[in-house]
């Protein structure tokens, strides 16, 4: 399987981004909905499936309970899924992957840094005469969708306890087009300071990319909302592994989508 991630890697090198994309994210209490897993970095089309091996806690969590998402399978480019919304209120769809190991040529291995704005291990490599080696690293990604059924009972707020996380500290479907929503970035349930994050949405049939900058002390970002649509965040951490037999990096990757602009509440 590691030839195959290599084999495949200068066309993805900074394009494996994995999130999802519900059918609709404003639903009726009880709908059953179809999500899909997006993988790649043609937001918001789907370039590659995620091996259903890889997944694990596929899941709808709300205030209510939490239940495994069902009937899930490849479909082309894409992995699907089904969920049950709960009755009313705020909720989010959650997954996550399996470390995966992937090696890079020290020159792609620093292009990825400087493409998904790690340079400070890119410094890093080069102050400790690590520059012209290969990147070994083990990689996992951690998705969150939020939704709402019905009413909102103010639950986007808690945090659902993945490894990395963002968490929005006010209510998408209550902000309007022209808004902004501050989001904290989690990491091991601590606010992650200093990691660049992507923002891209889709509204008006068109879709649009930012750089929104790195995280506060506080592990804060400021999102803008210009106008109504389905909107994504991305970030990773990476850090140095203790134990280096295996792999000298191990990276966290973390999306977050949701609907923003309709100021539906």
């Amino acid at each position: 399987m590691r030839t195959l991630l290599l084999a495949l890697l200068p066309a993805a090198l900074c394009g494996h981004d994995l999130y999802l994309k519900p059918e609709k994210c404003v639903v009726a209490g009880g709908a059953r909905v179809r999500v899909e897993y997006h993988n790649g970095d043609s937001f918001p089309v789907s370039q590659a499936p995620v091996r259903l091996e890889r997944l694990r806690d596929a899941k709808r969590v709300a205030a209510a309970g939490e239940a495994p998402f069902e009937d899930m399978r490849v479909e082309g480019k894409t992995t699907v899924g089904w969920f049950t919304a709960p009755p009313a209120g705020h909720f989010y769809l959650l997954s996550r992957t399996i470390p995966n190991f992937i090696e890079l040529a020290p020159e792609k291995f620093e292009k990825y840094l400087k493409q998904e704005g790690l340079s400070a291990i890119s410094r890093w490599r080069s102050q400790h005469g690590e520059a012209g080696k290969p990147g070994r690293e083990f990689y996992s990604k951690y998705v969150k969708s939020l939704l709402v059924a019905g009413r909102g009972d103010g639950s986007y707020a808690r945090p659902s306890g993945l490894t990395i996380e963002f968490v929005p500290l006010a209510d998408p479907y209550a902000t309007a087009a022209g808004g902004k929503i501050p989001v904290q970035l989690l990491f091991r349930g601590q606010p992650a300071a200093g990691h660049e994050v992507e923002l891209r949405y889709l509204a008006g049939g068109q879709v649009h990319r930012e750089h929104l900058g790195a995280t506060d002390a506080r592990g804060m970002v400021s999102v803008p909302v210009p106008e109504a649509g389905f909107y994504k965040l991305h970030t990773i951490v990476m850090e140095r592994r203790a134990d280096r037999s295996q792999a000298d990096w191990e990276s966290f990757w973390t999306t977050l989508t949701f609907e923003a602009g309709g100021a539906q509440r």
